[in-house]
């Protein structure tokens, strides 16, 4: 016979929720705040992953070229503040379109970029010490349909729990 005790055992502190502006991603940021309640001890991080091949076009890129130069041939330190810029945009838009809901200082966001959503949002959540991903997923068919392939993803490379949410 099984028997369910109540415990803290899996209170989870630092939460990490992948966020890309969509209904499943709100739903999985609301999840999350039930989940930290009141904790003042706790931290809820958002993370919004770009595509590494998309930083580029994001900030004053024309076509294959930033300010002139093509893309290939900018030097280190211009590449790195473009993606710098282009991150702090994608962090500022994030925050407008959560309003008040993100005005608690447990709450953080992050953007980064990278190739592998799925792979970004695991190592993410493992170098920030989170005890658990609460994450949206894509209602379809088959399994990696139903959860979405990021969901997907990040289950099988996740070293913490991962809760997704419809």
């Amino acid at each position: 016979m099984w028997r369910c005790a109540m415990s803290n055992k899996h209170e989870f502190k630092t939460i990490v929720v992948p966020y890309d502006g969509s209904d499943q991603a709100k739903h999985a940021f609301s999840m999350a705040c039930d989940l930290i309640g009141d904790d003042p001890d706790a931290k809820l991080m958002l993370l919004h992953v770009v595509p590494s091949g998309m930083v580029g076009t994001m900030d004053n890129a024309e076509g294959n070229t930033i300010d002139g130069v093509p893309w290939g041939l900018l030097d280190y330190e211009t590449y790195k503040d473009v993606v710098h810029a282009a991150l702090d945009r994608v962090k500022k838009e994030v925050l407008d379109s959560l309003g008040d809901s993100v005005h608690d200082e447990r709450i953080t966001v992050e953007a980064v970029a990278d190739t592998s959503p799925a792979e970004a949002i695991a190592k993410y959540a493992a170098t920030h010490g989170a005890d658990l991903i609460v994450m949206g997923r894509r209602g379809l068919g088959a399994l990696r349909g139903m959860l979405g392939s990021v969901s997907y993803g990040v289950l099988h490379s996740a070293e913490m729990p991962v809760l997704t949410v419809k």
